[in-house]
């Protein structure tokens, strides 16, 4: 199913305006000597190989809007997905493709809404700077005056927390009323981190040392602070844990109190340029780097903090999936023929690498997404994704939109894929 909005008007939009260069923290001289991780050693161990031929894939549904020339990355909850565009306006739809609602903001709308699991309202950033709040039906529930253009947002429970960038500050707000619950100091970047249990802030004083600082997500008290040191602290979150890393020093933390519960030291430099190197499923899993050689996946126990196993990926690991039984890796190595290629690794919990493959998914930034969708695996850059069989490593379908830019979101076995340069939305298959 194919529609095209005709009920809008159009804006100019330049693409190229927000479009990002990727910032490598290495050297070429790194690459360059690893560049053999793409061709050799990235032989899926399962029969998998490196794949030429492209098996394509027609969406489930479709929408272009007409007037606007741009749309931002999709956000999606278990019935609805919603998407801003050029055209100012807020647009929804159900996960079978009808459309929900339009809804008409003062600006532009580039940045991703935020969304609760389930049943809304909504919530996005306008280019106007004001921040808007939708229920399903289209009828704005609140709505706040500011200045942060493309804020990000994040939603946990009944509570939404804004960033203001020009302002430099953290608020929280009532998800349902608006009514405001805190409003902390804080930059631009890093994101809080939202728990079940508390948000938590990073705040950097004058000498540029960092703490991080939990608020309570009812009231906004703050419920416990770290000491402010010089390095950044990295921090991941799942029910009442949390997870930080400094220093290459991982943490284990209860969210309500901030108690220590391990601590393990980390060989390699635990570092990041695009989010936290680490990730929360039935281990904990780090991004462990080393001068001249391949990245390593590090799993530690969840309960009490020793290691378990060390595995190479490639020699920049990109992001991580874990799953109940295992986990999924994304990371770079060079193209022969010039450019640099998505690398996939899949292991058991133990360790034992299942399959390894690498695809022919380029990537001029970073991994889009890499996600663990109803009965595929899904990997995407910024302008274009595949699926592959979570089991066996190989491909099902690579879709190659017309747009340059897409954005990714996944929800409830859902995938929605938004056109960034063209304006528009699909869902494609993932069964």
């Amino acid at each position: 199913m194919r529609e095209r909005d005709t009920d809008a008007t159009a804006d100019t939009h330049d693409p190229s305006r927000d479009a990002g260069e990727r910032q490598d923290g290495r050297n070429w001289s790194r690459r360059q000597t690893l560049a053999s991780l793409a061709s050799a050693g990235t032989l899926a161990l399962a029969g998998c190989s490196l794949q030429s031929v492209t098996s394509g894939v027609q969406p489930l549904w479709e929408h272009d809007f007409s007037a606007a020339v741009a749309a931002g990355p999709p956000a999606a909850t278990a019935d609805h997905v919603v998407v801003g565009g050029q055209d100012k306006r807020l647009h929804a739809f159900t996960a079978d493709g009808e459309r929900a609602f339009t809804f008409e903001t003062g600006g532009p709308i580039e940045a991703r809404p935020a969304v609760p699991t389930s049943g809304g309202p909504v919530h996005v950033h306008s280019t106007d700077g004001d921040l808007y709040t939708v229920g399903l039906s289209g009828t704005e529930r609140w709505h706040v005056e500011g200045q942060a253009r493309t804020g990000w947002l994040g939603r946990q429970g009944s509570l939404l927390v804004g960033i203001d960038p020009v302002g430099e500050t953290v608020t929280g707000y009532d998800a349902r009323d608006g009514t405001r619950r805190f409003q902390q100091s804080g930059r631009r970047y890093p994101y809080p981190t939202l728990s079940e249990s508390a948000s938590i802030v990073p705040v950097t004083n004058t000498n540029r040392d960092t703490k991080l600082v939990a608020l309570s997500l009812t009231t906004g008290e703050v419920l416990w602070e770290s000491p402010a040191r010089d390095a950044y602290p990295h921090v991941v979150a799942a029910g009442d844990r949390i997870v930080t890393v400094r220093n290459s020093t991982v943490r284990m933390r209860r969210a309500r109190d901030g108690h220590v519960l391990w601590e393990t030291a980390v060989t390699g430099e635990v570092i990041s340029h695009f989010g936290p190197p680490l990730w929360l499923g039935e281990h904990v899993y780090v991004r462990a780097a080393r001068d001249d050689r391949a990245d390593e996946l590090v799993a530690i126990n969840r309960d009490d903090g020793p290691v378990q196993w060390r595995r190479n990926v490639g020699y920049e690991l990109e992001t991580v999936t874990a799953t109940p039984d295992g986990v999924f890796v994304a990371s770079s190595v060079n193209d022969p023929d010039g450019g640099i290629l998505v690398r996939l690794d899949a292991f058991a919990l133990d360790g034992t690498r299942r399959w390894q493959t690498t695809t022919d998914i380029a990537i001029g930034g970073t991994v889009e997404a890499l996600k663990r969708v109803g009965d595929v695996l899904v990997v995407a850059s910024g302008h274009e994704l595949a699926a592959y069989d979570p089991v066996s490593g190989s491909r099902r379908w690579q879709y190659d939109p017309e747009s340059y830019r897409i954005g990714v979101a996944t929800a409830d076995g859902a995938l929605y894929v938004s056109y960034r340069d063209t304006g528009g939305l699909a869902r494609l298959p993932t069964g």
